[in-house]
């Protein structure tokens, strides 16, 4: 058996300790949204795969488009375009 060395315990500590995750989710509401919305989620659990496990009481009744890692700030979508575009008579 070969002695741990500070790297090894350093990654296995840092593997053990990332347990939770923030991520901003991006979503329409179902099952016909038509403005995209954002929800930033904290102390979400992560599974054994590394997959963030997103509860089934957010998840219902929406369309998940996509989930990023970390908290984001969306600056536009094409939904915000589409609706503040003026009508020029």
């Amino acid at each position: 058996m070969k002695p741990e060395t500070k790297q090894d315990i350093k990654s296995e500590s840092a593997t053990v300790a990332k347990t939770t995750a923030t991520v901003t989710v991006l979503y329409y509401e179902a099952p016909v949204g038509l403005e995209m919305h954002n929800a930033v989620l904290t102390d979400l659990e992560v599974s054994e795969f590394g997959r963030v496990m997103i509860p089934s009481s957010f998840r219902r009744g929406k369309s998940i488009i996509a989930v990023l890692e970390g908290q984001c700030t969306i600056l536009n979508s094409l939904g915000e375009r589409v609706y503040s575009q003026k009508v020029l008579g």
